[in-house]
């Protein structure tokens, strides 16, 4: 039977952990649109002490507005991207227990039948 070279429970442990890291992300999303938001609100128009009027953003708002639309889709691949990896390395992890178990089997299934001997060749002048 065959070593193990990876220590299953230890690869568990670490995707745990990355779990619940992973899982943070949807806060922190919603922490940076908040940020920005706020920091588009906060930036005001270009004329001092006017207030925008309503709906009409200032530069500094509409650059903003901008460089969220831009990355939006880079942020929402972070999370995607994350789960996939977590799910892909768990598969990968149980296929090689798997398959540990499978070559342990077919181990013990080849030890199984009875041993092919050679033929045993007569002694010279005994036998026929």
């Amino acid at each position: 039977m065959s070593k193990w070279d990876i220590d299953v429970e230890s690869v568990r442990g670490v995707l745990g952990k990355t779990m619940d890291t992973a899982g943070k992300f949807e806060d922190e999303l919603t922490s940076y649109s908040d940020g920005l938001a706020s920091a588009a609100k906060s930036a005001g128009t270009m004329a001092p002490g006017a207030q925008p009027k309503s709906g009409t953003p200032g530069p500094i708002a509409a650059a903003l507005a901008e460089f969220a639309d831009k990355t939006f889709n880079d942020l929402r691949y972070l999370p995607a991207r994350a789960a996939a990896s977590i799910g892909g390395a768990a598969k990968a992890t149980e296929e090689y227990v798997t398959g540990d178990l499978k070559m342990a089997a077919n181990a013990q299934h080849d030890a199984i039948p009875d041993p092919k001997l050679p033929p045993v060749k007569a002694e010279r002048g005994k036998g026929k």
